[in-house]
């Protein structure tokens, strides 16, 4: 991504607002079976020194075929995102590698593997059990990407590890093991995935249009809060190092918090063709990602990809109706936001219903029908049960593709009553796709290992249960200095003016180094992290972050210093068990959200400001992004200027209000009513469409009467505007497609999407 060429094209043709739709795709972390617990592997200059002599060369294999296989294997079911070719291997410290001794007997194994043009490398530790004080870290060459350090605390029953990927055709395996341990490690690489799809660009494969219909979540977030929460249940999975495949957190009658899992058993049997299938072994292959959602509705850019889990139990498996029912080995930590959808058994569900799916291992998309669904045989060479499906013969708003199998299909009432099995539908021709219905699936197998109701309501007495948030009384929440949705989308980088050179908040020739972004909190809060979103940084070799937490006891910017640590975006897990968390290095080089977790506690009260200090070359160009000049009501940004901190709208060359895309994860000891929510609606007007005329009614209260509206194309063109004088105003549109409406009276806005 050419972000400064493409961002300053953008905002200055989107200067009143922008829109809708697009996305990208995934990097892959760990939980529980994954967390790592610090530490680091031997220095660089020990590898520059190595033979090469350790290396396994993978063998090669018709990357074309395949593809097409890919292609032809998929038929209509959604799973078939495969973007990996397994290896099976058995690479273990008696048979590969090298062995060597440090001066205090620490015994260290190092393999490297190697599978020429390979966009990237995951293994699958078929066998691993290490003693206590072993670490195994696994690392590019030049250790710009360091997965580690592993140890005892992530050894399981399963006796397995499934490790994420390594950009690159190449990555070292390090295992160090103290002498005198109690015994010594098995360690036994079964598994080694070749990535054939570069899933590091802006969307999975070349097809930046391919999801086009498809709006990302943010876009529903902005008009309604009605599907935050099951937005949150919803996740990406990776199925045995090859496959992507959408699922969804489920609640249980008993509300105890157990993180049930809800997918499609095709996306575990490889569209069934693994004959009798080892799903308690396959379960524990699989990584779920929360919260990868795109920051912005109208511009794709790469979600936050730091919170995962590896691993997880294999529940209840019915190929007959496609169903599998896994759970999670922990709950996720409170700053994953978790929640537990509830669901419904009805026959007789009520629309409108809705589809949250991870499309091609993008960030979450959504669908929405209007009209009512009914059950059908799926058809085809699977032989599911008979009348085992909803079928909802076409979208309003959005499509399926390949990826999006496992996702749940929502009622109007929030509950699932069913999840992806395929279908037919494209974003030219959005219908007929399939879902598996979980009342069919609830009593029709034989064991409970084949069954819904032994685990989702095992006391068997009813019929739907509503969702849950496993820290609900006293949960986390994001807060943001960003006034509303069209500010958000105007986010851009800012260049110094000329003769000054380089960029406002990030390196530049007035040589400031130091930013922050000022908070305000209604009491006490915890602290547990802060997103960031950066644009793609260039040269970043000599480049350092230092990411640093202030209070305020003075009214003059930042004063206390309260806490530090790197900006090194990682790959970031909290064990409930042992608060160890993973750090997993990831690349800087293109635009993206980053969540950094603050490994400490932080309570801090009213006020306070995260920043970053940048250590870097001239020509580096980290910075975060900021809203320009006339976009945010008051400046909340600050320099550190001639070591001085003052605000942007001081800055010596180029003053302006302005807000940096930071927004914290907190936990308030007493949560206030309203915490820095946008309110949608301030004028309570009600708006209904009409999408076959082509009409918009818009409902004023007398006191909102003469008020002035604004309808903006996707483009950020005005379709029509003037002011509205009675109770009901009709508005008629000439074109399909969608649009923003700004409703304006006495300085109050009310800011809605309009899909015709």
């Amino acid at each position: 991504m050419k972000e400064n060429s493409i961002f300053a094209s953008m905002h200055t043709k989107f200067r009143i607002l922008k829109t809708v739709v697009f996305s990208l795709f995934f990097f892959i972390s760990a939980g529980h079976a994954q967390i790592s617990h610090g530490g680091k592997p031997l220095p660089y200059i020990t590898l520059k020194s190595s033979l090469q002599s350790f290396f396994q060369e993978m063998p090669p294999f018709d990357i074309e075929a395949e593809i097409k296989a890919d292609s032809l294997a998929q038929n209509s079911l959604r799973s078939g995102f495969r973007f990996a070719y397994k290896f099976i291997t058995d690479f273990t410290p008696a048979n590969s590698g090298q062995i060597f001794y440090l001066a205090d007997g620490t015994k260290v194994w190092r393999l490297g593997i190697r599978s020429t043009n390979a966009y990237s490398l995951n293994l699958l530790f078929t066998e691993y059990e290490v003693p206590e004080g072993a670490q195994l870290f696994l690392y590019s060459p030049d250790q710009s990407q360091i997965l580690g350090s592993f140890n005892h605390l992530n050894n399981s029953e399963l006796g397995l590890l499934p490790i994420a990927p390594i950009y690159g055709e190449e990555l070292i395996i390090e295992y160090q093991e103290p002498a005198g341990v109690d015994f010594a490690g098995r360690l036994k690489v079964g598994e080694v995935n070749h990535g054939y799809h570069d899933l590091r660009g802006s969307e999975p494969g070349t097809n930046l249009a391919k999801y086009y219909c498809m709006p990302s979540t943010i876009c529903v977030q902005d008009t309604t809060e009605k599907y935050d929460e099951i937005t949150r249940s919803v996740v990406l999975l990776i199925i045995n190092g090859t496959t992507l495949c959408t699922g969804a957190l489920v609640n249980n009658t008993q509300n105890d918090g157990t993180p049930y899992l809800l997918t499609a058993s095709h996306c575990l049997n490889d569209r069934f063709n693994i004959t009798n299938p080892d799903y308690a072994q396959i379960a524990g292959t699989i990584i779920s990602f929360f919260n990868y959602e795109s920051p912005f509705c109208s511009f794709p850019l790469r979600g936050t990809e730091e919170m995962s889990m590896a691993s997880t139990i294999y529940r209840a498996v019915n190929e007959k109706t496609d169903m599998t029912l896994l759970e999670l080995l922990e709950t996720p930590p409170i700053y994953y936001r978790p929640y537990y959808a509830g669901w419904t058994i009805s026959e007789s569900p009520l629309p409108p219903f809705l589809n949250i799916h991870h499309p091609g291992g993008s960030v979450k998309r959504i669908n929405y029908c209007t009209k009512n669904i009914k059950l059908t045989s799926y058809g085809g060479t699977f032989n599911f049960n008979a009348n085992s499906h909803w079928i909802v013969e076409e979208w309003a708003t959005g499509s399926t593709a390949g990826g999006s199998s496992g996702s749940p299909l929502f009622d109007a009432n929030n509950r699932i009553i069913g999840s992806l099995t395929g279908g037919e539908s494209t974003c030219t021709s959005p219908k007929n796709d399939l879902f598996f219905a979980i009342h069919k699936s609830w009593t029709s197998g034989n064991a409970d290992s084949t069954n819904l109701k032994p685990w989702l309501d095992p006391k068997g007495e009813q019929t739907l249960c509503d969702g849950l948030d496993p820290y609900r009384n006293n949960k986390a929440v994001e807060i943001s200095n960003i006034a509303d949705p069209i500010s958000r989308e105007l986010f851009e980088t800012t260049y110094l003016p000329p003769p000054d050179s380089g960029l406002q908040f990030g390196v530049n020739s007035l040589k400031t180094v130091e930013y922050a972004e000022a908070f305000t909190v209604s009491g006490e809060v915890t602290l547990y992290g802060a997103y960031f979103v950066t644009p793609e940084i260039k040269n970043a070799h000599g480049l350092s972050i230092e990411v640093n937490v202030y209070g305020n006891t003075s009214n003059d910017g930042p004063s206390d210093h309260l806490y530090s640590t790197s900006f090194n975006p990682t790959y970031t897990n909290l064990s409930i068990i042992d608060s160890s968390f993973q750090q997993t290095s990831k690349p800087l080089s293109r635009a993206q959200e980053s969540f950094i977790k603050f490994d400490e506690s932080i309570t801090i009260s009213n006020k306070f400001y995260i920043g970053y200090k940048i250590t870097a070359l001239e020509n580096d160009t980290f910075a975060v992004y900021n809203l320009p000049s006339k976009a945010v009501p008051q400046n909340t940004a600050w320099i550190k200027y001639q070591n001085r901190w003052i605000e942007n709208t001081t800055h010596p060359v180029n003053p302006f209000k302005s807000s940096l895309f930071i927004t914290p994860v907190v936990k308030y000891k007493n949560p206030p009513v309203h915490n820095n929510t946008i309110q949608a609606n301030p004028l309570e007007i009600r708006i209904t469409t009409d999408r076959t005329a082509r009409k918009i009614t818009i409902h004023l209260p007398l006191s909102a009467i003469t008020a002035k509206y604004e309808l903006f194309s996707i483009d950020g063109r005005i379709i029509q505007n003037g002011f509205l004088t009675n109770d009901r105003n009709d508005l008629t549109v000439q074109q399909s497609g969608i649009f923003i409406l700004r409703i304006s009276h006495h300085r109050q806005e009310c800011i809605s999407k309009i899909v015709l």
